[in-house]
Order: structure tokens, then C-alpha cells, then sequence
């Protein structure tokens, strides 16, 4: 019935499951009983119950839709963040990848303004960066 690896409590727990769940099918949610009947050994053994009620199945994800309304606000709480442009006193070099480089520069000439560049995007998400982890870093430097 099991081989010599499998321990016999191991094999009764797989059986507790397969009954709990053949019963979790045949479950009727009109009147809350299940159609067929649970065998005696798996209600008698409340451990093994216990860890197959952890088991949950999560709900499947409903896609909802986005309203131009709520993409326009995000737009703008977007470029309230990070395309306006910054006032840099001290300028440093800064490198980053061709790659990264292009996409910013896409992302710059298509929502920001005028005066708007890959520097002033760069500066912007490094302040917001610095700011939001400023707490963190105090923390993590007396580690």
C-alpha cells in the first residue's frame, strides 16, 4: 500500500485530505451539508484536518478598467512628482546604459514639458528615492 519512505502517518494524512477534499466537491451550498459523508477516521483526527483547512483557495483577480479620468489624474500626480523641473545648483556626472538612457529620454520628449530633461527625471526620482528611505538609511547604517 505505501512504500517503505512513505511513514504510515504520512499515507493516513494523504487519505484524510483526498476524503476532506472529494467532500469539499460534493459540497452543496444550498442547504450547507455535503452530499456524500466524511469518513469517521478523518473527523476523529483533528490535526490533520486542521492543517488541510489552512489550505485556502484564493478568489480569482477581476480585471477592472481604467477610466481616462483615472489615467489622466495619475498622469498628473506622475508629473507633480517627477517631470518638474528641478533646480540643480551643483551639477555632478551621472552615468547610466545606453538602454536605460533612450527609454528616459522617450519617456521625457512624450510627458514632460519644454524645459524638461533625462537630468531633471533622474534628479527628481532620486530625491523622491532619497526621501522616502532617508529614515532607513539612519537605521541601516548603525547596523
Amino acid at each position: 500500500m505505501f512504500s517503505p519512505s512513505v511513514s504510515p502517518s504520512a499515507v493516513k494524512d494523504a487519505e484524510v485530505k483526498k476524503s476532506i477534499e472529494m467532500a469539499l466537491q460534493d459540497f452543496n451550498p444550498k442547504n450547507g451539508i455535503a452530499d456524500s459523508v466524511i469518513d469517521e477516521e478523518a473527523v476523529a483526527e483533528p490535526q490533520s484536518i486542521m492543517e488541510v483547512s489552512t489550505v485556502t483557495e484564493e478568489p480569482p483577480i477581476i480585471q477592472r478598467r481604467v477610466s481616462s479620468k483615472q489615467r489622466k489624474l495619475s498622469l498628473e500626480e506622475y508629473r507633480n512628482a517627477y517631470l518638474k523641473v528641478p533646480v540643480i545648483i551643483d551639477r555632478k556626472p551621472v552615468f547610466v546604459s545606453c538602454e536605460v538612457r533612450e527609454r528616459l529620454e522617450d519617456y521625457v520628449r512624450k510627458l514632460g514639458g519644454r524645459k524638461m530633461s533625462v537630468s531633471g527625471l533622474l534628479e527628481n526620482i532620486a530625491r523622491q528615492h532619497l526621501d522616502t528611505y532617508d529614515a532607513d538609511f539612519e537605521q541601516w547604517r548603525k547596523l
